[in-house]
This record gives structure tokens, C-alpha cells and sequence, in this order.
């Protein structure tokens, strides 16, 4: 077998059963609607006949009067409306027997449409009412409240002061989508989703949910928590007892000495190799006191005169510019990030101080209050403790709390489901997982840092010769001094080209390189080969599993599988294992790595701890949190690469330097490796939070980008479902459901230039426009309950790199529902947000298909199932 299955799997699942959202329908109305398109689809497929009969009649009439009413009725028919005076039994007497009968039925039909039209007219107004009631009641929910108290301040304040017999259109609206988000998705990172572990067995149903109890996770915003402790580093009671330390990615090249520091940002600095600066970092390095005042001391006790100002002005410089750092010694990863830091300030003098700590502390305790409160009004008046404290705190470090500098978001929450089981029996999944593999299989052909890669290594054996090592830094460095130059680089890859396979690697640039023309070659096979899939009655484009993996077996060497892939995906219920993909991301643990973490903050029953040799021992993480909540994390690997101005507890032999890291070139693969001269062994960089690695500091993303574990272009799949000509009708192009045996590519999908969707007529009914909304609908197939997107346009030439067109992800999934009033309103302003495009997605699984689960009803859950090629353990 070429791949293994993690024994632990992530499992996300809503904070709402699904079965809620019916409550949210104008169910008889929607009913009645249907039976109202029904009748018109039946007259209009009826009366072109009738029409056509009567106009042969009609020709043949010479009694005038006969002739006119006659002419009337048709015209009648032909609009499918009731004739004023009925057709009476005279009229029909004049026609012959066959057609006679047919009008007859056709007159019943019509009068059916308008005692149906009747019967929705009267029904609308107070389904209406109902479904106010129904929304209030279902926000009324304190799982809900708690969540909404985060998510939207304004809404919760607004909900507490409107009653449901006061109608509020904008209200009931902002509502039914937060409804909806709760009950129809899994949204990761917040109040509204509930995080839980699940284990593969060898027995047992094939997949077994039973919900645990919620536990909440409050969490200072990580940007503020790296903030405080920077600012008291500069107390003059607190700096001179800090250490000092040298920045890792130092590197001295004779006379000069580079590293990677800051000055307007990140940037590769160089300062001249004096002995003074030898003198300075040798102390830090070695001295017998590496603090602040102790390193001052030393340096100033080896001269005559005492100019401990001066050398103490300079280490301030050496420490703004990123050179020297400073802290207390606290993890980026610390479970209790302010419990630390005031424990280390206990120890430290001054009335300042003990404000400050205390101010911490209590900032401490309000963050743990706020997770044990219920009652959705007590955590809504805790936020403003919370935010009243952390002015405090800004007071006390003389920060502005006005305007940006004070973070929008003081604080976030998460939710783990403790005490429940999620199982899986691994064996009857092992068809579906076997489908996964092609795919992981598959993603390999569209990494979306491969192009960058080939780039970089022909500018690399350009520059250096094949089979050339040198420090990373100067790689680095190299890398973005050409890559800013348009201008020939001396390579056979110009500056302009070089940025443009790095920045926007879709579709792969042709720029001469051979690999390159040969993975954009393979990219169009197997788009031709996704093309000529057949599709079924049931309108699903079916691939054939021996004909893709007949094809990967075909891929070079350069073109290589993702090693880990973490595959979201939703099941779907029924006698065997099926599922929707919903999302691909790099695997080696970090769908866990935060959520082991939170789960350390709780007291470590939430998730087990992991496994030995979670990740090859080669697998390197990065040290740091880039000031983001979503990197916060439980160590994984055996290594870790130290990240300036970061913070690690790892004991220092696994910790690499930067300036211990050599790229070496190996001629013989054409591939660029990243070598630690320390342990003589390959180094893979990866990236185990959660934040999108084009958002990393330039040199981290530099690292995953170039020498990391591939990354998967989740897109791809999207291209291999637009890959054949859309069925469109009316300019409204339908794309069929991609499956690859029991696992789902890709949803069906409907994309609508803005212009063609239905609007409101002025002056026309509720009723009315839900009619024609429908019929609308139903033209093109789309189903009643669905998601769409709008598409506001495609961004600036680098975001384009990362988006497929029509299909990005400019705008989130918002859930639909063409059977309620209500959706009809949500549906015009997510239509009134663009002028470009809507696509809409067959919202699979739907109701009937998910997997049961709690006790208050079947819940939209994902798993995240990380696939690992095999044999790619040391």
C-alpha cells in the first residue's frame, strides 16, 4: 500500500442540528408554489397544442360572432389565463368532440392555478409570522447567543430589544444567515463549531458519533499577548535583569556580518564585522552574565574609563535593528501565556511593576470567568471587563487604546467537545481512502510551489554551479534581489520570471524551462482526460479510477505525490463509507496541532496526546506565531527551525539555527535541498499552523515555499470540473457533480452572470416574486436548498495566482433556501453584492444524508483525515 491513514482524525461539527433550518421555511407556501409551477408548466405544455387546434378551427369559422369569441379563447390559451366568461357549454358544442374535451380540462387546470394562487395569497402572510416567531425562538438558543455575543456585537444588542410581533425585515435576515452559518456549516474557529477527536478502530459501525459536552477555550488576541511583554522589556526596572541572544540566522561572510532582521519591515540586514560588534555578540554568547546590565558591565569593565552609556546606547541599537533579543524566556506556544509572564515579573522591583502584574493577573482571571459563564447577558457584560481590563493594561504601558492600536478582536474562543466518541472502522473506509489516494496522488501535479521551485533551481545552478552549497541567508537574499529586478538576472531565468513562478504559479508560466513546459503539458492531458468522463442520467461526471491512477503512474520523478495531505471531508450516510471533499491541505499533523494545544489548556482530556514519531524525523516546524491565534500549536516534530524574535522550549539539540542551514543543489535529482550542517541530515520546513502560508513573514514563507512539504492547489479540482463545456441555458452554465467512485471531487455547480438573475418587480407581490423566483429555479435545475457565492471580481495580478477565476473564494458560501420567504431576502442581497457572478453549489450532504449524531438531531460534521505516503518515516 503507498500511503497510511493517521490513527486520529479531527472531526469539526456544527453548532445547530440541520433539521433547525426547516423551522425557517414558508413550508405550506412553498408547497403551494410548486403546485402553482406545475399547473403553468402543464397549461404551457398543453396550450401550444390547443392553440394550434383552435387557430385551425378558427379558419374555418364564417360565423363572425363564433369567429371573435373563438379568437378570444385561443388568446386565452395561449397565455394560460382564465377567459373572462368561461368557455360555456354552447362554445363547445361548436368544436369538435376531442378538443372540447381537452378545453374542458384545460379550464379545470386554470381554475386549479387560481384557487392555488388563492390559497398561497391567504397562507404567505401567516407563515410569515410564523417564521419570525420561528427565528427569535431559534436565537433564542444560548448556544446561539453565546456565539452571536463574539461574532456580532450589534446583532446580539439588537436581538435582546426586538420582540417577533414586530416585524424586522434587516433583523430576521442578519439572523436566518447566522441561523443558517450555525446549522449548515462547519466554520472553523469559532463559538458556532465544536472541535472533537475521533480514532480509527479495527471494529465496530463504520462511523460512530455520540456528542460530549462543550467546553470553551477563551484566548487573549495573540498579536497583544507578544506586544506586552516587548513593551515592559524596555522598563528600565525590568531590562537590565533580561537575557540577551544572538539572532539565529546570523551568518559572517569575512567583513560583513547578514542577518535576518527588521528595519521597515523584515529584511536581510548587513553590518560591518568591526570588533567592537565581535566584542558585543562574543558576550552574549559566552559571558558570564548574558543579561542586560551583565553584558553592559562586562563590556564596560574591559575599558579604562566607564562608558557604560554609550555601550548600552549601542545595544539598544543592536537590539531595534533585530540583532540582539531580548525577552523573558516565555514560549510562543505557552498554554498560559499571562500566568507566565506574571510569574516572571514577580521577581523583578518596583510599585510599577506589581501594578502592572496585577493588572495581568486580573486580566487573567476575567478571560477564565468568560469561559465558565453560561448565560449568554453575563458573557456579553463580561466582554466589557475583559476590554475595560485590557485598557488597563494599555494605560500602564502608555499605549493609545483609540483607533487600531486597540485590537478589534480583545479576545477568541473555541469550543471542544469533550467526553463524547467519534469511531470510525478504518477497514470498510478503505475504498474511499483509496479514492484519497489518487487524489493525494493527483494534488502532487498541481503543488502550487513546484513552478517556484524549478525556477529557483536553474537560477541557482546558474548562479552558484551545479552541485553549489551555500548559507540560506544568502540564498534568500540572492532569491529577492533578482526576483525584484526585472532586468536579466545572468541565469536562464530573468528577475521577471523568477517572481512571476514564485508569486503566480497558476496557470504555469512558460518561460523556456523544460520542466515547466512538461508540467503544463501533463496539467492539459489530465484535464482532457477529466473532459471525456461520462456523465450519468443523474447528471454526476463520473472518472475512472484506473485511469487516473494508469495516468500518475506515467508523472516524472520532479512531479511528486503529496507526501501528507489533510483532506476535509463531510460523510455522507448510508450502507457503505461516502463523503464529500470539501478542502486539501498539508497534512504531517496540522489538522491536530492546534487542537492538541487547546486541549492542553483544558486539562488535556479534549484530544489524546500524539503519537510517537508524529511526523518524519527530517520534519522540521518553525518556531513562532507570527502574532496570530491560528499558529498557536502543540509541537509535532523532532526539529524545529528557529525563527528570530521567537521563542522555543524545545531542548537545543533539536532546535536548527537559521545560520545552520546550507542549500545544497543536487545535480543529479535537479531538485535544491535544504541541509543542516549540524546534523548532516535533510531538513523539510513545515508550517503547522493555520494561517495561509502567503500571509507568513517573507523568509518563514520563503522556507515552506521552496524547501517545505508541497503544497496542495485544492483548486485543481475545481479546473478538472469546469474541464468539459457547460451545459448553459438562458447564459446560465451548469456544471455536473465530479465523483471519483464513492468520494465526491466537486458539487454540482450553476454559475450566473449577475445581470440574469430574477429581481423584484416593482409593485409586485411577496407571492409574485417567490413564483417567478422559483420558476427561475427550476428552469435551470438548481435545487431548493443550495449555497451561492458571489463573485465580486478576480483581485490584482498576485491574488490571481491563488484563485481560479469565477471559482475563488472571494466571498463565503452563503446557504439558501428557495422554499422560504425569508432565504428570498437573503438570496437579493448576496445577488445586490456583485455585478459579476453568482455561483451556486448543490448543497451535498443535505438533510437526509447526514450522519446521526446527537440527541437534538443529525449536525453538518467533517472529519479531517491526514493520508501520509508510506515508508517516509526517518
Amino acid at each position: 500500500m503507498t500511503y497510511r491513514v493517521e490513527p486520529a482524525f479531527a472531526v469539526r461539527v456544527a453548532g445547530m442540528p440541520l433539521a433547525f433550518l426547516r423551522r425557517l421555511r414558508t413550508e405550506r407556501t412553498a408547497e403551494l408554489v410548486e403546485q402553482i409551477l406545475d399547473a403553468d408548466q402543464w397549461l404551457s405544455e398543453h396550450g401550444d397544442a390547443l392553440s394550434d387546434a383552435l387557430h385551425d378551427v378558427v379558419g374555418r369559422t364564417t360565423d363572425t360572432g363564433l369567429r371573435r369569441r373563438l379568437i378570444n379563447l385561443r388568446r386565452d390559451v395561449f397565455q394560460g389565463r382564465q377567459p373572462r366568461s368561461g368557455v360555456d357549454d354552447e362554445l363547445l358544442t361548436q368544436l369538435p368532440a376531442e378538443l372540447a374535451e381537452a378545453l374542458t380540462d384545460w379550464q379545470r387546470r386554470v381554475h386549479e392555478r387560481g384557487a392555488l394562487i388563492v390559497a398561497a395569497e391567504a397562507e404567505l402572510p401567516a407563515e410569515v409570522a410564523r417564521q419570525r416567531h420561528a427565528v427569535h425562538e431559534l436565537a433564542a438558543d444560548p448556544a446561539f447567543q453565546r456565539g452571536l455575543v463574539l461574532a456580532s456585537r450589534d446583532l446580539y444588542l439588537s436581538l435582546r430589544k426586538a420582540s417577533p410581533d414586530q416585524p424586522d425585515r434587516k433583523l430576521e435576515r442578519k439572523l436566518a444567515k447566522y441561523l443558517s452559518r450555525t446549522a449548515a456549516k462547519t466554520s472553523p474557529y469559532s463559538t458556532f463549531t465544536g472541535f472533537a477527536e475521533g480514532r480509527w478502530t479495527d471494529d465496530g459501525p463504520q462511523l460512530h458519533y455520540a456528542g460530549g459536552s462543550r467546553r470553551s477555550v477563551v484566548e487573549l488576541n495573540a498579536f497583544t499577548q507578544q506586544q506586552i511583554p516587548r513593551a515592559l522589556a524596555g522598563w528600565p526596572e525590568i531590562r537590565p535583569h533580561l537575557p540577551l541572544a544572538v539572532n539565529t540566522s546570523v551568518v559572517e561572510d569575512g567583513k560583513v556580518l547578514r542577518f535576518l532582521g527588521h528595519k521597515d519591515g523584515e529584511a536581510v540586514l548587513e553590518l560591518a564585522n568591526t570588533p567592537t560588534l565581535q566584542r558585543f555578540l562574543r558576550e552574549i554568547r559566552h559571558g558570564a552574565d548574558r543579561t542586560y546590565r551583565g553584558v553592559v558591565g562586562a563590556l564596560a569593565g574591559m575599558d579604562r574609563e566607564d562608558r557604560s552609556a554609550q555601550i548600552a546606547g549601542f545595544l539598544d541599537q543592536l537590539i531595534d535593528i533585530g540583532l540582539v533579543e531580548i525577552g523573558f524566556g516565555i514560549p510562543d506556544n505557552e498554554t498560559d501565556h499571562l500566568g507566565r509572564l506574571a510569574a516572571e515579573l514577580a521577581g523583578f522591583p518596583g510599585d510599577r511593576v506589581a501594578d502592572v502584574r496585577a493588572t495581568l493577573l486580573a486580566l487573567r482571571d476575567d478571560l477564565e470567568t468568560y469561559g465558565r459563564l453560561d448565560a449568554p447577558e453575563s458573557r456579553f457584560e463580561q466582554t466589557a471587563v475583559v476590554t475595560d481590563r485590557l485598557r488597563q493594561v494599555y494605560a500602564r504601558l502608555g499605549w493609545d487604546d483609540s483607533g487600531a492600536e486597540f485590537p478589534k478582536q480583545v479576545f477568541y474562543e473555541d469550543v471542544l467537545i469533550t467526553g463524547g466518541a467519534v469511531t470510525g472502522r478504518l477497514e470498510s473506509w478503505r475504498g474511499l481512502f483509496d479514492q484519497l489516494e489518487l487524489v493525494r496522488r493527483m494534488a502532487g501535479l498541481y503543488d502550487r510551489f513546484l513552478p517556484g521551485r524549478i525556477a529557483a533551481e536553474a537560477f541557482f545552478a546558474d548562479r552558484y554551479g551545479a552541485g553549489a552549497q551555500i548559507p540560506f541567508l544568502d540564498f534568500y537574499r540572492d532569491f529577492g534581489r533578482a526576483a525584484g529586478n526585472p532586468a536579466d538576472t545572468g541565469s536562464r531565468v530573468s528577475g521577471a520570471d523568477l517572481a512571476t513562478c514564485y508569486e503566480r504559479a497558476f496557470p504555469v508560466p512558460q518561460i523556456g524551462l523544460e520542466r515547466l513546459d512538461r508540467l503544463a503539458a501533463l496539467q492539459q492531458r489530465l484535464v482532457a482526460a477529466v473532459a471525456e468522463a461520462p456523465v450519468d442520467d443523474a447528471g454526476v461526471r463520473h472518472l475512472s479510477s484506473r485511469a487516473i491512477g494508469e495516468f500518475l503512474d506515467q508523472l516524472p520523478d520532479f512531479v511528486s505525490p503529496i507526501e501528507s495531505v489533510a483532506c476535509y471531508l463531510q460523510p455522507i450516510a448510508g450502507d457503505r463509507p461516502r463523503a464529500v471533499l470539501n478542502e486539501l491541505m498539508t497534512g504531517s499533523g496540522r489538522s491536530r496541532a492546534r487542537l492538541l494545544r487547546l486541549g492542553r489548556r483544558t486539562g488535556g482530556e479534549a484530544f489524546a496526546p500524539p503519537e510517537a514519531a508524529t511526523a518524519p524525523r527530517r520534519y522540521a516546524e518553525i518556531t513562532g506565531t507570527v502574532g496570530s491565534n491560528l499558529n498557536l500549536k502543540h509541537p509535532l516534530t523532532h526539529f524545529e527551525i528557529s525563527y528570530p524574535a521567537s521563542t522555543s522550549d524545545r531542548p537545543p539539540d533539536r532546535r536548527l539555527a537559521l545560520s545552520d542551514l546550507l542549500v545544497v543543489h543536487d545535480p543529479g535529482a535537479g531538485v535544491l535541498r535544504l541541509v543542516s550542517k549540524g546534523h548532516g541530515v535533510e531538513i523539510m520546513p513545515v508550517h503547522l499552523g493555520v494561517m495561509v502560508e502567503f500571509l507568513l513573514p517573507p523568509a518563514y514563507r520563503f522556507l515552506i515555499q521552496m524547501f517545505g512539504q508541497a503544497v496542495p492547489r485544492f483548486e485543481f479540482i475545481k479546473q478538472l470540473s469546469t474541464a468539459a463545456p457547460a451545459d448553459e441555458v438562458d447564459g446560465v452554465r451548469r456544471y455536473p457533480r465530479l465523483a471519483l467512485g464513492d468520494l465526491v471531487l466537486n458539487r454540482a455547480a450553476w454559475v450566473v452572470p449577475s445581470g440574469l438573475l430574477p429581481r423584484r418587480a416593482a409593485g409586485g407581490s411577496a407571492l409574485e416574486h417567490l413564483i417567478e423566483v422559483n420558476r427561475w429555479r427550476r428552469r435551470h435545475g438548481i435545487p431548493q436548498q443550495c449555497f451561492v457565492r458571489a463573485v465580486a471580481g478576480h483581485g490584482n495580478a498576485s491574488q490571481r495566482s491563488r484563485v481560479d477565476g469565477l471559482f475563488d473564494k472571494t466571498r463565503k458560501p452563503v446557504y439558501l433556501d428557495f422554499g422560504s420567504e425569508l432565504f428570498g431576502h437573503v438570496f437579493e442581497e448576496v445577488a445586490a453584492s456583485t455585478d459579476q457572478l453568482l455561483v451556486f453549489e448543490e448543497m451535498l450532504p443535505g438533510p437526509q444524508d447526514l450522519v446521526p449524531g446527537e440527541e437534538d438531531g443529525a449536525r453538518a460534521t467533517e472529519l479531517v483525515v491526514e493520508l501520509t505516503q508510506a515508508g517516509r518515516d526517518d
